[in-house]
């Protein structure tokens, strides 16, 4: 079983009174951890589900900012196996049974470096032609040759895919994730959060990021994400951030 993992702030009108219904009626879903910034959301929930005990719900004290949030939300689930998801995003039932077929015929059992990346983030993104593609030391250098042989315009780049989050991850990541040397970086990560948290994965614990078939879920893309609203704000880090992720190659 998952525990499902969202950040939030400010979503609960917009997508999480939609998505909620959903996620309490899916079987693979044992807990439901929400970490809300600003307590707006919080409020609504506890309001919304009082009697519900698949619902955790949680109130930051200050505003940790996306990269620390995603981690908070994780950092209080119980299970193994946490889907990371965020809370503008959707993630059907198939995706939750995909992911654990997966698991289940293709993980070994004390293999815990492992994050399962979506092959499609609908409507735009499609990176389903490097599909059964794993990620990890020592192999970037042959994935992005398989990558420019393979890519076309209707395709995402690898590198959108390492940007693009809402998988599937071992919380033994979230655990021995060693953040002291990169406090004062966290807070310029808002447009390159996902990257960023992938790439310090990748340089401190050899992480094996699985491209699953057919693991799709709904990304999407409006003006108040916070992508749209910081991209702009922080271009050199978000270079610096890129640069450091190509540097594994």
């Amino acid at each position: 079983m998952f525990t499902l993992c969202i950040p939030t702030m400010d979503r609960f009108n917009s997508f999480l009174s939609r998505y909620l219904p959903l996620y309490l009626q899916n079987e693979y879903i044992s807990e439901i951890i929400i970490s809300d910034e600003n307590g707006n959301d919080y409020d609504l929930i506890l309001s919304s589900y009082p009697n519900s005990e698949k619902i955790k719900c949680f109130k930051n004290e200050t505003r940790l900012g996306p990269f620390l949030n995603k981690l908070n939300a994780c950092s209080k689930a119980t299970n193994e196996w946490i889907a990371l998801i965020d809370s503008d995003n959707f993630a059907s039932n198939e995706y939750f049974e995909i992911a654990k077929s997966y698991i289940e015929e293709h993980i070994v059992k004390n293999e815990k470096n492992i994050i399962l990346a979506p092959s499609k983030a609908l409507p735009r993104f499609n990176f389903s032609y490097l599909n059964g593609m794993v990620y990890k030391k020592g192999r970037f250098q042959e994935i992005n040759l398989f990558e420019k042989e393979r890519i076309n315009p209707s395709l995402g780049k690898s590198d959108v895919l390492m940007n693009v989050g809402n998988y599937v991850l071992n919380k033994y990541l979230i655990n021995n994730l060693n953040l002291d040397p990169e406090r004062q970086l966290i807070p310029l990560s808002s447009a390159c959060d996902v990257v960023y948290f992938n790439t310090l994965l990748f340089e401190q614990l050899d992480l094996n990021m699985h491209i699953v078939p057919n693991l799709e879920y709904t990304h999407t893309e409006h003006d108040g994400s916070i992508y749209a609203q910081t991209c702009n704000d922080y271009k050199q880090f978000n270079e610096y951030v890129y640069q450091r992720y190509r540097n594994l190659f």
